[in-house]
């Protein structure tokens, strides 16, 4: 019987192979750069060319010996420094303001570097231990979604993105869209960015687990062709993923959690994205931060067992000092911000959000209602048209529960007005 491989075939996914480097520079002459890199050599020189800017690549050859191991620049300096006897950089050769690393060879060229790397392969071949060697199962693996075709706006939507691009017309720029659950508040935020033409757009959501929908919309629905979807780990692995974006001419999509924003100074991944011109910050559930400062509490106060690691590294996780990672997004000077949430009931009782502010404001009642009005208006004409041609169709029916509060209840309720 053959499986159906049709859900996965949506995914595209590739192991991260690493390469060896090596560049040349008139900044310092009669040496040879070598290094290693897990993403594009050509991403990797674009960041070298910040300190040296008339650099020449010289090599570019993957660092693996067989499909399942690769071995790390240490070895190719290992071969340099031993076989060849090749001198590093000092840091006194350098004149002030020179971007210094340990990683030059004088007097190397292109082919000690072949070399190495061809003694590397036959090292491991031989079963000696001159070298290490590292299992590439470890590797990173990063899954992308395959771009499919552009998703149309419910009328519900396109009203709010509407709406959206009146109120920056205006010069509002602390917006809030209520919508409930399946509402699509992550596909329509992301059509504001569009309309706005954002080149720079921050996620920050206290829900870790969201970032596979945003990840899942930035890449799959073809509306944001040409945008790039990056997270932590990705500016862990490359403080300067946004720019490289943006020279690239993409719109970068940058997902964070309050968690990784939260701390009493700006982490060096997040710098580049600190001192840039943020376009839209969109602030995901933007009412759970708060819900969440208080379930970390709970939790540490719930008696988790000293002796699990585990245990605690979850209650950590959940963990989200909200007054921290505030402090980090009022560093931020985006050109707007947008919070959307599905129960923003505290923060419509404050003043911080006035009527134009507002660019959705959709109850389950009132999806409910626009889908009975289609089928009204669609299903009961001589050549009716089919039931799931309705925007709104397989939307959950609602069923409301309520209560007479007793006389007593409703006078306390009026003293507490």
């Amino acid at each position: 019987m053959a499986v159906d491989t049709t859900i996965l075939d949506q995914l595209i996914v590739g192991r991260v192979k690493p390469h060896i480097y090596a560049f040349a520079t008139n900044t310092v002459p009669n040496h040879l750069k070598v290094g290693d890199t897990y993403r594009p050599v050509a991403t990797r020189l674009r960041e070298w060319r910040e300190h040296f800017p008339d650099l020449t690549k010289e090599c570019d050859e993957a660092a693996t010996v067989s499909q399942d191991v690769y071995f790390r620049d240490f070895a190719v300096h290992r071969f340099l420094d031993v076989e060849r006897g090749k001198a590093r950089l000092s840091r006194d050769e350098l004149a002030d303001g020179v971007y210094f690393s340990k990683e030059f060879f004088r007097e190397t060229a292109p082919a000690d570097v072949q070399d190495a790397i061809a003694d590397i392969r036959e090292s491991y071949k031989g079963a000696s231990d001159s070298y290490d060697y590292y299992d590439a199962n470890r590797l990173p693996i990063e899954y992308h979604y395959a771009r499919g075709p552009e998703w149309t706006l419910r009328p519900n939507q396109q009203e709010a993105v509407d709406r959206f691009a009146e109120a920056v017309r205006k010069g509002r720029t602390n917006l809030l869209m209520y919508a409930v659950m399946r509402f699509g508040k992550s596909f329509t935020s992301l059509c504001c960015a569009k309309t706005m033409g954002a080149r720079t757009v921050l996620i920050v959501s206290a829900k870790a687990d969201v970032k596979v929908e945003w990840k899942r919309t930035v890449e799959t629905a073809g509306n944001f062709e040409g945008y790039v979807f990056l997270d932590s780990d990705q500016l862990d692995e490359d403080p300067n993923a946004i720019k490289a974006a943006l020279d690239a001419g993409q719109t970068a999509a940058v997902f964070l959690t309050l968690q990784d924003l939260q701390g009493p100074h700006v982490k060096d991944k997040h710098a580049e994205l600190f001192g840039s011109d943020l376009d839209l910050l969109i602030v995901d559930e933007t009412h759970f931060g708060a819900r969440a400062e208080e379930y970390g509490r709970i939790l540490k106060d719930a008696g988790q067992p000293t002796d699990d690691s585990k245990a605690l590294a979850k209650v950590e996780d959940d963990l989200v000092d909200t007054a921290e990672a505030d402090e980090q997004l009022k560093v931020l000077t985006p050109r707007v911000r947008l919070h959307l949430s599905g129960t923003p009931y505290r923060i419509l009782m404050s003043s911080e959000f006035s009527t134009d502010d507002i660019i959705a404001f959709v109850q389950f009642s009132d999806i409910v209602r626009d889908q009975e009005a289609w089928d009204a208006a669609n299903l009961a004409q001589d050549e009716p048209a089919d039931e799931w041609e309705n925007p709104y169709f397989g939307f959950p029916q609602m069923v409301r529960f309520a209560f007479n509060p007793s006389r007593a209840a409703r006078q306390k309720m009026e003293e507490l007005a």
